[in-house]
């Protein structure tokens, strides 16, 4: 049968091709504020007038507050449910309301004193509230849209054609070679102004899309065992589902882990203070992120194959590999250059390892850390199987809260590096002069990753949701169902 098409054959429901990529638009929708989330410090301390340390510290803040409040959002999903489905109209509600948390988030230079302080904390807050909701949605919804254990990582590589290539790395390249000269080289408010302005709307057409591609799907009938699925009613129903379910938390706490590189090595602070300082030429981050557009397709067909032919287990653990063996080179050739604003001037093998060790560090790392949107939907199906029932979006939001509690941590610790490399009242831009503590700066924050890559690397040999271990999952998920019909 074609990947193509749609049928319910055997113990797996399928989808068609066009509604695992529209869908996975979802993802990207959510991106686009998560990419234009870093350029929020240069806002805050740029333009806002707040200091580094106490960006970083109400960032952290916020993060963590959205964090233990993910739970609740997923229990409000999980019984959640319309004659417009269950996840279409949480999609379109909180699409709007990451408009307004931004309209508010970066007006806050409008206000003085201690007003602005709350304001600015308020506005993190009701944004990491509706960005969780909506970016939880493409976790708890991935288990209704296909089962087959084939079909499920095809929507690794449409995510990353259209969140990895589309909104980072063509992002980046927007930013560095088109907005950010357009406007003498500053984050001004008129950049913000026409590149936010192209977040938001580009985000509800996006959105518009991935409601499309649900639509089908989003119905009782692919939800665990349909109308015999057990309903999770108390705190004590919910907390034997986290004690219960071994494939959770152990790729919770990697996928935390994950995430906490993500934000690292994305954040525009890192961006500048590796390419604009350290290497000179701030430009060169947009260059790198167009060639790494074929690269970074590649690896993930390639990794998508292995999870469709082994299992995502294989997928992953390659993909962190493969980040950690770049990062190692990356900090190899700064280590040992005696300028390294010259390795590009120069040329010849240190540059061109840095580009490759670059590309794989950004590849790498962000293959797992959206394939854990798809092996969510795994541990999912593992929770009916064990004890019917369908609580995805508690599943999806206990990787939130991982993720928050560990992506919290990045803008703290870049703060404190920032602030302890001489930059207490504003982050560095492209125009500082490399110093030995600014090439110390950037070192740390290559070498960090790479602990938390190992880290990873033994957890997930302990992680159970092998090829064959799914197989078993499906077979008895189909077998409850035969029996109640």
């Amino acid at each position: 049968m074609s990947q193509n098409q749609s049928s319910t054959t055997g113990n797996y429901h399928r989808a068609k091709q066009w509604e695992i990529a529209f869908f996975s638009l979802n993802n990207s929708a959510t991106n686009l504020y998560l990419f234009a989330f870093g350029f929020l410090t240069y806002y805050a301390t740029g333009i806002a007038g707040f200091t580094t340390l106490v960006v970083g510290n109400l960032l952290g803040a916020a993060r963590l507050f959205d964090g233990f409040i993910d739970p609740t959002i997923g229990v409000i999903m999980d019984r959640f449910n319309t004659r417009w489905g269950k996840f279409r109209p949480l999609m379109i509600a909180s699409n709007i309301g990451l408009v307004l948390s931004f309209l508010l988030l970066f007006s806050t230079h409008r206000f003085e004193g201690a007003l602005q302080t709350v304001i600015f904390l308020i506005a993190l807050i009701f944004h990491k509230v509706v960005y969780s909701f909506q970016q939880t949605v493409t976790k708890a919804a991935q288990p209704a849209l296909t089962n087959d254990p084939s079909q499920r990582p095809l929507f690794s590589i449409y995510d990353t054609v259209f969140s990895s290539i589309g909104v980072f790395a063509l992002g980046q390249v927007v930013v560095s070679n088109f907005l950010s000269p357009r406007h003498g080289g500053e984050f001004n408010q008129a950049f913000y102004t026409e590149f936010l302005g192209g977040v938001m709307i580009l985000s509800a057409i996006l959105t518009t899309l991935a409601v499309i591609g649900i639509r089908r799907k989003d119905r009782t009938e692919y939800f665990g065992l349909g109308e015999d699925t057990v309903e999770t009613k108390s705190l004590k129903d919910y907390w034997s589902v986290i004690k219960g379910n071994k494939p959770l938390q152990v790729l919770a706490i990697s996928g935390g882990l994950m995430k906490f590189n993500a934000q690292l090595i994305g954040d525009q602070a890192f961006i500048v203070i590796l390419f604009g300082i350290i290497l000179g030429n701030y430009g060169l981050s947009g260059q790198i992120s167009l060639l790494q557009i074929i690269p970074n397709l590649l690896v993930v067909i390639l990794f998508t194959r292995l999870a469709t032919k082994k299992d995502l287990k294989s997928s992953y653990t390659a993909g962190v590999l493969v980040a950690l063996a770049s990062a190692a080179t990356m900090l190899t050739i700064l280590f040992f250059s005696e300028d390294p604003t010259q390795i590009f001037v120069n040329g010849g093998l240190p540059s061109i390892l840095f580009i490759i060790g670059f590309i794989g560090l950004k590849v790498g790392n962000s293959y797992p850390t959206s394939v854990v949107l798809t092996m969510s939907a795994d541990i999912t199906d593992y929770e009916t199987a064990r004890s019917g029932r369908f609580v995805s979006g508690l599943i999806g939001t206990i990787f939130s809260l991982t993720d928050s509690i560990a992506s919290s941590l990045a803008p703290i610790v870049i703060g404190f590096i920032v602030a302890g490399v001489g930059f207490t009242e504003s982050y560095p831009d492209a125009s500082e002069k490399l110093t030995s503590a600014l090439l110390t700066g950037g070192m740390i924050m290559i070498g960090l990753p790479m602990v938390l890559y190992l880290i990873v690397l033994v957890l997930i040999r302990i992680y159970p949701l092998d090829r064959a271990a799914m197989d078993q999952i499906q077979t008895d998920i189909a077998t409850k169902k035969s029996k109640s019909n």
